[in-house]
């Protein structure tokens, strides 16, 4: 069980880094996205409302989605400013990590029922995502996957 989410943990992980990176924006793919405060925030809203958190819950894990965006942003600057090609199997590993301590945190805040109804929607994100990653590979056949493309975002071409 704590093998299967472990995996399931960096499989989420390695999936927010590649939509993140393939997501279709103002400029083609990979470029035009990139997750803010504010798309944080609204996920907790989400989040809330499906798990009918209480308002301490709620703000604990605002608190905790927060500090792991801003985990998340660090991580990815480094990368991104180390001149270095990225190497992808360290970042998974941090990213990794990063992702079991924000799983623990919600462990604690939230009751056993909560939080199997938090994996399950965990995992309905993921299914969804790569079934919009292979749509978008389907209608662009050409483009390069994802872990081929130079790291682009907002700002940057």
């Amino acid at each position: 069980m704590k093998r299967t989410l472990k995996f399931g943990l960096a499989a989420f992980v390695m999936l927010l880094f590649v939509v993140q990176l393939s997501a279709q924006g103002p400029g083609g793919p990979g470029r035009g996205f990139q997750m803010t405060e504010d798309d944080i925030k609204a996920q907790v809203e989400s989040t809330s409302k499906s798990l009918k958190l209480s308002d301490t819950q709620h703000q604990e894990i605002l608190k905790y989605e927060l500090d792991f965006y801003n985990k998340r942003q660090i991580e990815f600057q480094k990368m991104r400013n180390s001149g270095d090609p990225p190497d992808r199997e360290a970042m998974r590993a941090r990213m990794t990590t990063i992702m079991e301590e924000r799983n623990a945190k919600y462990q604690e805040v939230l009751t056993p029922d909560q939080y199997k109804q938090f994996t399950e929607i965990q995992d309905q994100r993921r299914s969804e995502m790569q079934r919009q990653r292979e749509q978008q590979q389907q209608q662009n056949p050409d483009a390069a996957p994802a872990e081929e493309r130079p790291a682009r975002g907002r700002g940057r071409g």
